[in-house]
Formats: structure tokens, C-alpha cells, sequence
């Protein structure tokens, strides 16, 4: 474990020079030590941040990612977000504006936090949904009107994050409710 934290270390140092160097796109001496002192700054910060928050909770068992997987779910993230943004859309060129704000409750199944994150911004990435809280296995999600939600409550957006971690995951979801719902403005 200790030579994989290591490796993912520097990994995460080149990772963040080499995104300073490309978006800086100034190659002289001052440039390019500024970026390495920031990348190894935020690296440290990072180190720290992590000891503090995930190694003190056990949760050092990082189940690792399908990289071949995730060159099927950006796209169809990519895709289900334009979906929403034409859902939304038309929403707000409705001249009744029908939406039903509601607040949904789910837990999910998945490896690490990792996922949990990845499905956390996944949902907040997609129009019409935010994610309000993450809470160990326990999700609340904000969904402008039903049509945002449905990926959510047919459990299609928590299987796709699982299957970049499984090749074939059990049950993602479960106890699906609906806290809150506000009809109309």
C-alpha cells in the first residue's frame, strides 16, 4: 500500500506541473519554477489532507479504477448531460415553468470513496441535479423536476460509476425517497 501511495504521489506532482506548463505556456526559468513550487506545494497540502481525512477512517483500500471502462463513461456522461441541458431548457422556455423541485434520499453500494465522489459530481455536472450531501453511504440530491431525477431512481448514473470498478456490479441503490416536493413557483 505504502509503494502505491508513493507512486500516486508523484504521479499527482507531474500530473499538476505538467497542467502548469501546458496552461502557463510560458517555458522560462521563472515560469517553470513557480509551477514546480506549486504543484509541490499543493502535492504537500494534499498528503496532508488525505492522511487526515481518509487514513484515520480505515478507508485506505482503494479499489482500482477500470481506465478502460471510463473511455465508455465520459461519453455517456457527456451525452446524458446534453439530454438534461435540453430538459432544462425547455423548462425555462416553457411559459408555465413546470418544475417540481424535490429532494431524494438514496444509499448507495459502492466500493470507495472514490466512486462516491465520481457519482457526487457526476450528478451535480448533470443540469437539473446537485448534490447536497454525501454522508458515508447516503446521498441527498437536489432535482429541479422529475425528468433530472429519473437517472437517479432507475439507479442508471450510481451502475455506471459502479462498473468502473466491477465488471458486472450487484445492486447499486437502494431506499430510494423523496424528502421534499414543491409544485411549481
Amino acid at each position: 500500500m505504502k509503494r502505491a501511495f508513493i507512486k500516486g504521489t508523484v504521479i499527482q506532482f507531474f500530473v499538476l506541473a505538467g497542467l502548469w506548463l501546458i496552461l502557463s505556456g510560458k517555458y522560462d526559468y521563472f515560469h517553470v519554477s513557480i509551477g514546480f513550487l506549486s504543484a509541490a506545494l499543493v502535492t504537500l497540502v494534499h498528503l496532508r489532507i488525505n492522511h487526515h481525512l481518509y487514513f484515520r477512517h480505515g478507508i485506505a483500500q482503494v479499489k482500482p479504477l477500470r481506465l478502460a471502462r471510463l473511455i465508455f463513461y465520459v461519453p455517456w456522461l457527456t451525452w446524458q448531460i446534453v439530454l438534461a441541458s435540453l430538459q432544462v431548457a425547455y423548462v425555462v422556455l416553457h411559459p408555465r415553468i413546470p418544475i417540481n423541485p424535490s429532494l431524494i434520499k438514496f444509499r448507495t453500494k459502492l466500493p470507495n470513496v472514490t466512486a462516491k465522489v465520481i457519482l457526487g459530481n457526476s450528478i451535480t455536472l448533470t443540469p437539473g441535479t446537485l448534490t447536497v450531501r454525501i454522508d458515508d453511504d447516503e446521498f441527498i440530491v437536489h432535482a429541479l423536476m422529475d425528468a433530472s431525477a429519473t437517472s437517479i431512481i432507475d439507479g442508471s448514473l450510481p451502475y455506471q460509476v459502479a462498473k468502473l470498478y466491477h465488471r458486472r456490479p450487484s445492486s447499486v441503490i437502494d431506499e430510494i425517497k423523496i424528502l421534499r416536493t414543491t409544485k411549481g413557483l
